[in-house]
């Protein structure tokens, strides 16, 4: 089902979640307010009913997990970077405690034995690459963030989890922003009426399910 015309007038911020796919997905969705909402299957639904359970259940029994840990933990907190010219980054953080930030992803394709026990392991054309620098982000817009963590389940079950360790690069989240902005220019180009003839996708497989393909010269 999609969603289209936005009622309330262009949008003026780019979510730190669609600069790490393809940019000119990025652009239209942003530009059209252009929702997807997809197929409710049974797993979907089930992931996303264990995500919400996994940060309920942190948030009710904090007092007997935090131990000497003296910060509270902030759920689902919504963060902003500006970018210039009236836009900003925006995204929202699974959970924070202290300087401590941590993503919770689940994944439906892959088997436990198949997901990478370190980011060496990461290959080019892995989603993980995309999530990695979405925490990274946020690890650079939160002034006292220090630590990432990615914690990796699979997509109906809680148990058994992996984690990588995500440090913080400033250097990487340079060419976030560059790649941020660049969405921005691609929609002042689709405002101009101009639409990019040669886009590039960050990841090969993206363009096999994308809305815009009808559309696109890719």
């Amino acid at each position: 089902l999609l969603k289209y015309g936005n009622i309330r007038g262009p949008k003026r911020t780019i979510s730190v979640t669609s600069v790490s796919f393809c940019p000119l997905k990025a652009a239209l969705t942003t530009r059209y307010d252009v929702r997807f909402f997809g197929e409710k299957n049974k797993e979907r639904i089930l992931g996303q009913v264990l995500h919400m359970g996994l940060l309920g259940l942190i948030k009710d029994s904090w007092s007997y997990l935090q131990g000497d840990i003296e910060a509270t933990p902030e759920i689902e907190k919504e963060v902003s970077y500006e970018l210039g010219d009236g836009w900003l980054l925006t995204g929202r953080i699974d959970l924070v405690i202290g300087e401590h930030v941590f993503e919770f992803k689940f994944l439906s394709d892959w088997s436990y034995e198949k997901i990478p026990e370190n980011l060496d392991e990461v290959d080019e054309e892995s989603v993980l690459n995309a999530y990695t620098e979405q925490l990274n982000a946020y690890l650079n817009i939160l002034p006292d963030a220090e630590f990432g963590h990615l914690w990796i389940f699979r997509h109906n079950e809680l148990i058994p989890w992996k984690k990588l360790e995500i440090k913080k690069d400033s250097k990487a989240f340079k060419g976030f922003l560059k790649r941020a902005k660049g969405i921005v220019k691609l929609i002042e180009s689709i405002e101009n009426g101009e639409l990019p003839k040669d886009p590039e996708p960050r990841f090969e497989w993206e363009c096999k399910n994308c809305i815009f393909k009808s559309i696109c010269s890719k």
